[in-house]
């Protein structure tokens, strides 16, 4: 039957899934344990319970309804068809198994019996045996190191005739570059003056001799087809647009916030609750180009099951 498929894929996808008129799947975390006596570790496992009380949340509707495509009214009607068949299947004593959960068996007085499915491998335990460790033996300390600073001496600097003359005629040789650069840069300055003087007085006279221009032709600047197509072929860059993608919407808050939360456990936190014209829709808010708008809904769709775009 279908409907076993689809209780895996709820229990695995959420780490529970109620079934409505039957019990409620679970999947347990057992953290590891350290046994003193025998000195093992046993490692962290995972463990499916199954209880006969339930209380319907609604996640497998919803999954069927997704898997189908199929609106919540008719997706009710399967899923009761479902279960039918599924307690039909328990009674006599007669046994279900349910691949990657375990088995179920009912009885005579109605109770269901769950048989949860063993692992392929059961994790052993870890020996640990204690760490004898041994005394340390004392060392002797050390003498201190004595931290006072040694006492400068002062040092005159020792300067041969020869090195006296070189540095001489280094100091010669500054004055006398530095005079040259002087020089350089006077003249630099010079020619730009020059230059910005003519170069002023030069647009003056090309405007005293300029004669009286012709009337402007406008034959001459008309467009022609030609130009016309190649504007109107330059494509025009849009800027972004936001809008909303809806993935569902309810008239009560309080269904809709019920829906929100359970999408919030399912770690979707890029969907906002908002309220427009009297409902109450769950949406992925998007920024994209007008061109993206077609591709971002599908992708949304994919993801979500229904989509539609609200600006």
């Amino acid at each position: 039957m279908i409907i076993q498929q689809y209780i895996q894929e709820v229990l695995f996808r959420q780490r529970v899934c109620v079934v409505p008129q039957l019990g409620t799947f679970s999947i347990q975390h057992f953290p590891a344990q350290y046994n003193a006596s025998a000195q093992t570790l046993m490692p962290p496992r995972d463990q499916i319970i199954f209880s006969q009380s339930w209380q319907d949340d609604g996640s497998l509707l919803e999954w069927i309804g997704l898997k189908e495509n199929l609106v919540p009214s008719v997706a009710q009607r399967k899923m009761e068809k479902y279960l039918e068949e599924l307690k039909a299947s328990l009674k006599d004593g007669k046994t279900l198994e349910l691949a990657g959960i375990g088995k179920l068996q009912g009885d005579f007085t109605g109770n269901v019996h769950f048989y949860a499915e063993e692992l392929p491998i059961n994790p052993e335990s870890l020996p640990i045996s204690p760490i004898h460790r041994q005394p340390a033996t004392p060392v002797a300390p050390e003498p201190p190191v004595s931290t006072e600073p040694l006492p400068l001496q002062e040092l005159e600097p020792v300067m041969t005739e020869e090195e006296e003359d070189t540095l001489e005629a280094v100091t010669d040789n500054s004055i006398f570059s530095w005079w040259r650069a002087a020089a350089a840069l006077a003249f630099l300055l010079g020619g730009l003056a020059i230059w910005y003087f003519v170069s002023r007085q030069a647009p003056r006279a090309e405007t005293a001799e300029t004669p009286d221009m012709p009337a402007h032709d406008t034959a001459a600047t008309a467009v022609t087809p030609a130009d016309s197509a190649t504007i109107a072929a330059t494509p025009v860059v849009s800027d972004s647009i936001s809008y909303l993608i809806v993935i569902e919407a309810y008239k009560d808050s309080t269904t809709a916030a019920k829906k929100m939360a359970r999408r919030k456990s399912w770690k979707q936190f890029e969907l906002v609750l908002i309220k427009k014209d009297s409902l109450y829709s769950i949406a992925l808010p998007v920024t994209s180009l007008p061109a993206d708008t077609t591709a971002r809904l599908d992708s949304t769709r994919s993801k979500y099951g229904t989509a539609h775009l609200k600006f």
